[in-house]
């Protein structure tokens, strides 16, 4: 969950800090409020694609900073600096990452729908995932079923062809027996 965003030198924003309560958080407001830079600023910590058009006019570099709380794990601070020249560079609690390493983290931590986006709501893996999340259901014994079946599918393929070629062995092999 995002506890607080700041923005400095992004587009038009010369320097703003959003603190978010718990919950679900709606952006509304006139045409060129800014709400498309809220958006923009939290996709560019979730790894998003950078460019120096970005900078607000007559800085040097900008900078998006993001405060979240991981479920079971804390805070954790995400940060992006965007310079006038040069690549930017992502920080994750203070240490460099790549935008990669944002990307995952970001896609854990946060659901953003902007107009006209794709919603992951409407997934259905998305759908399970909160369905068990909200259950409370333990899935631990099925993560490790699907892990021993993923194995035992590996070693039928190391033994070779398909389930038709494995059944016409058998029975060549039984007709030469019998």
């Amino acid at each position: 969950m995002l506890l607080e965003l700041t923005v400095r030198d992004l587009g038009v924003i010369e320097h703003s800090t959003l603190c978010l309560g718990t919950g679900m958080t709606v952006l509304t407001g006139e045409t060129g409020a800014g709400k498309t830079m809220i958006v923009q600023a939290i996709q560019v910590l979730m790894g998003g694609r950078t460019d120096q058009s970005m900078v607000r006019s007559g800085a040097s570099e900008a900078v998006v900073e993001g405060r979240f709380e991981q479920k079971n794990c804390g805070e954790i601070v995400l940060r992006r600096v965007i310079p006038i020249e040069g690549r930017s560079r992502s920080y994750i609690d203070g240490k460099m990452a790549s935008a990669a390493e944002m990307s995952s983290l970001g896609e854990q931590i946060v659901d953003l729908h902007g107009q006209h986006q794709h919603q992951s709501l409407l997934s259905a893996r998305v759908q399970r995932d909160f369905l068990d999340q909200y259950s409370g259901i333990d899935l631990s014994a099925l993560t490790a079923a699907k892990s021993n079946l993923a194995a035992l599918l590996e070693s039928l393929n190391k033994l070779g062809g398909d389930e038709q070629s494995r059944q016409r062995e058998i029975d060549f092999c039984k007709f030469q027996i019998g």
